[in-house]
Formats: structure tokens, C-alpha cells, sequence
């Protein structure tokens, strides 16, 4: 019976070994594979950022976070806040509220529009539920104003989150987060 034992050990050791290659590859995770919407997923503290290609070269996104006030996240930041291609949004009732911003320091940002830009983003619906903010936007790739960052499929970008407690995109943030995503 013992010998019979130490055969199984063995066995099973041999076959763990051979298999060593496997448990070396890495492991798709969610955030790595589309949803059945085709949306890719990054998430940073209670932020949670869905985005796919769509026709036209547009990103589809889905913004969501915790609270009732402002939410926003910031394409390609150079340095904090600089330079980032802001989408910035609230609800309010059942009308939302969305502005394309441009980093114009670290610590700062203004509508595109005030900047001499163009406004490129495109609310497509809003939610608060549970106390939970979300967004649906779309915005071209490459918008072509000289306030928003061009972005390419096959690149990855760092993206910023904040979220504020009002309903005031030009009210402080309370919350932050950081991030990075893949367009595919």
C-alpha cells in the first residue's frame, strides 16, 4: 500500500513538472479580454472605465464611479494633469451634463472651448444609481483640435480619474485615481 503511495506522489510530481511551462505563461485576466459588448475594462479605485473602437474611429466609453457629483477621466497626461484630453460629467435629474477639457497644468483644466478648441465629446446616456455615476461618451480618436490628445489603436495611454461631490465640473475633486489602457 505505501509503495503505491510514493508511485502516486511521483506521478503526480512527474506531471507537475512537465507541465511547468504552463504555470510560466501568463494569464489572461478580465481587464484583457472584451465583455460580451466588446468593451475592454481598466479600473482604479472606485472608477471603472469600459472602452471599445467603433466605426467612424470613435472610442466608446462607459465612465462610472462612486457618488452623485462630477465624474471625469483624462486621456494622456504628460505630467499630473498636464496636457490630458479631459471628459468631465455629471447628472443632474435625469439630464446629464458632459465638457471636454484640456489639461493646462498640473493641476488645472479648462473647457476646450475657452482654450480655443472644439467641444468633441458626445453624451450618449447617463445614470445615477445606487449612488453611482455613470457616463456613456463617445469621442473621435483623433478629433484633429489641437486640445485633444490623438489616440491609435495598437498604444497604450495613462488615464486619470477624479470625481467631485457636486454637481459642478469646475468644483475641487475629491477622489483621484490612476490607470492605463490599451486601444485595440
Amino acid at each position: 500500500m505505501k509503495m503505491k503511495n510514493i508511485l502516486f506522489l511521483l506521478l503526480a510530481a512527474f506531471a507537475l513538472i512537465s507541465c511547468e511551462t504552463v504555470w510560466d505563461e501568463p494569464f489572461s485576466t478580465s481587464a484583457e479580454l472584451p465583455d460580451s459588448e466588446g468593451y475592454y475594462q481598466t479600473t482604479a479605485g472606485d472608477f471603472i472605465l469600459k472602452y471599445k473602437v467603433i466605426e467612424n474611429n470613435m472610442l466608446a466609453c462607459r465612465l462610472s464611479g462612486n457618488g452623485t457629483g462630477w465624474i471625469a477621466v483624462g486621456f494622456d497626461p504628460s505630467a499630473q494633469m498636464r496636457d490630458a484630453n479631459f471628459i468631465i460629467g455629471y447628472v443632474a435629474g435625469i439630464y446629464g451634463v458632459i465638457r471636454d477639457d484640456f489639461g493646462t497644468s498640473s493641476t488645472s483644466h479648462n473647457a476646450d472651448t475657452s482654450l480655443g478648441g472644439t467641444n468633441d465629446v458626445l453624451l450618449i446616456s447617463n445614470s445615477e444609481t445606487a449612488g453611482r455615476t455613470m457616463l456613456e461618451f463617445e469621442l473621435p480618436l483623433d478629433s484633429g483640435d489641437a486640445k485633444d490628445k490623438p489616440l491609435s489603436v495598437g498604444n497604450t495611454y495613462n488615464v486619470i480619474f477624479a470625481a467631485g461631490s457636486e454637481d459642478d465640473v469646475d468644483s475641487m475633486h475629491n477622489r483621484i485615481a490612476s490607470g492605463s489602457i490599451l486601444i485595440r
